[in-house]
């Protein structure tokens, strides 16, 4: 019989992944996913999305929300990959996670944590790969306070919150895991 967590902090959990849903799909996918007559004109269905990553963009100057296939050199490939990870693996699991978390409302199985695990691992590295790169852009484009801004106040959030995810569900999985060898110790002795 599968045994549910129902922490609070699944709440704060689902707010989350649901915050990231449209990121995914309107902003990081949207070159991906749609094509250009849903976004680029004014008017257009998804305009206002395409509006939205040039407003950021202008605002930031951040090369990583600049790349495209067309650009691609050796130097940013990554870039592509991990939009394409996060597209073909990062949305489908914030999507069984939502389902777990706010449709069924039961809490978070094993296997829901383990795939909660993976995910906070994910977004955290392929965040932190994308701060790295930004310490390193440079200082004649992007002055020291545009990288620390750039840091803290876009990409910070996506690295801490995946990170404690990470740490709590990987909590959840020892006390299963101790739960489960207490359980095979006892039988044992009997």
């Amino acid at each position: 019989m599968t045994t549910y967590n129902t922490s609070a902090l699944n709440y704060t959990w689902l707010v989350w992944l649901l915050i990231q849903v449209p990121i995914i799909l309107l902003i990081d996918g949207l070159h991906f996913l749609f094509p250009s007559w849903v976004y680029e004109l004014a008017g257009s269905p998804l305009h206002f999305a395409h509006r939205t990553k040039q407003d950021y963009i202008t605002s930031t100057n951040d090369a990583i929300a600049q790349w495209s296939p067309e650009g691609i050199n050796g130097e940013n490939a990554w870039i592509g990959f991990f939009l394409y990870a996060e597209i073909f693996t990062t949305l489908p699991v914030v999507l069984y996670a939502i389902w777990h978390l706010g449709v069924r409302r039961r809490g978070t199985s094993g296997a829901t944590e383990l795939v909660l695990l993976v995910y906070g691992y994910h977004v955290a590295l392929s965040t932190a790969m994308c701060i790295y790169s930004v310490l390193f852009w440079d200082p004649a484009v992007y002055s020291r306070e545009a990288k620390r801004t750039l840091i803290l106040q876009y990409y910070a959030p996506w690295l801490a919150v995946p990170t404690l995810i990470f740490f709590d569900m990987a909590s959840r999985l020892f006390k299963r895991f101790r739960a489960a060898d207490a359980a095979l110790a006892t039988k044992k002795v009997q």
